[in-house]
């Protein structure tokens, strides 16, 4: 089999492609493509003349046209939750960078700079949107700091995240974490409408989907004191333009590396190999999605 690969992962994936298959950069030839973020629509999908599978490496498969590759009899499968703890401590590394103004304190020469002033997570309301799998583990591990976990979710999840309409998250919430899924209806879901009703200016966190934010109104929000800060692991488009003005303000954007963890990257190669082998020997595959 040709196997597309083209983006960073575990040195177990690679070596298994190269050890019992064809390691190919070139996606229009492949039997199977492997996809961490890249999209393969339609139009790609029309170009590839041998494609019968696709991986997604994660959880998230907006970026592939799954209606389409079923009308075109490929079976597309994910590998979800197995990097749920390193987004997780992302999440909770990036709560405390806002809490402590780390960029701020990057940047300063004075020794004990009081104008560089903190805060502590203790006592704090931390709000989701969202309450999925890392939700709930974001959660678990801010139980630690003695804070008040609420969130909002369209159906009910039992979790230690106690749940509330959207508005009363927004207007209650010191740091909204975004932890939903993206889709049509969510897409910019984040936008001036919710931004006006952050009554406690929070910090806001993304470690879901860059498209899930208005940049117009992110940008607007951080000018306006809407909000404190933003961190994120993900922009749309990706990556973000260095001259972005976004960048000029109280902002942490890193480069989507909330699964770069090698305990997270080794745990999803196991997983596509094994859909790969299940496709191969023709039994049932985890996580089939078409």
């Amino acid at each position: 089999m040709k196997i597309y690969l083209n983006e960073p992962t575990s040195n177990i994936l690679v070596n298994y492609i190269n050890k019992n298959h064809v390691l190919t950069k070139d996606l229009y030839e492949a039997d199977i493509a492997i996809s961490r973020n890249k999209t393969i629509d339609k139009e790609e999908i029309d170009k590839c003349r041998n494609l019968k599978l696709i991986a997604v490496h994660g959880t998230g498969y907006n970026m592939i046209d799954i209606d389409y590759a079923k009308s075109k009899n490929i079976i597309v499968f994910n590998t979800p939750n197995l990097n749920t703890n390193a987004v997780a401590e992302l999440n909770i590394m990036f709560a405390l960078m806002l809490a402590r103004n780390y960029e701020a304190a990057a940047k300063t020469p004075n020794l004990c700079d009081i104008n560089v002033m903190g805060s502590e997570l203790e006592n704090k309301t931390m709000g989701f949107i969202g309450v999925g799998n890392i939700a709930k583990k974001t959660a678990s591990i801010l139980n630690a700091f003695n804070v008040n976990l609420i969130g909002y979710n369209r159906t009910n999840k039992e979790s230690i995240i106690k749940l509330y309409p959207l508005d009363y998250v927004l207007e209650n919430s010191d740091y909204i974490f975004i932890t939903i899924a993206l889709n049509d209806e969510t897409k910019e879901m984040i936008n001036k409408e919710l931004f006006n009703k952050m009554n406690k200016n929070p910090y806001l966190i993304n470690s879901s989907r860059g498209a899930l934010v208005n940049n117009d109104d992110l940008y607007e929000a951080l000018k306006n004191k809407r909000i404190k800060g933003y961190a994120s692991d993900v922009y749309n488009p990706e990556p973000i333009n260095k001259d972005n003005p976004l960048l000029k303000e109280n902002v942490i954007i890193l480069p989507h590396v909330g699964a770069n963890t090698k305990e997270a990257l080794d745990k999803m190669a196991n997983a596509v190999i094994k859909g790969i082998e299940e496709f191969i020997n023709g039994n049932i595959i985890n996580n089939r999605l078409v």
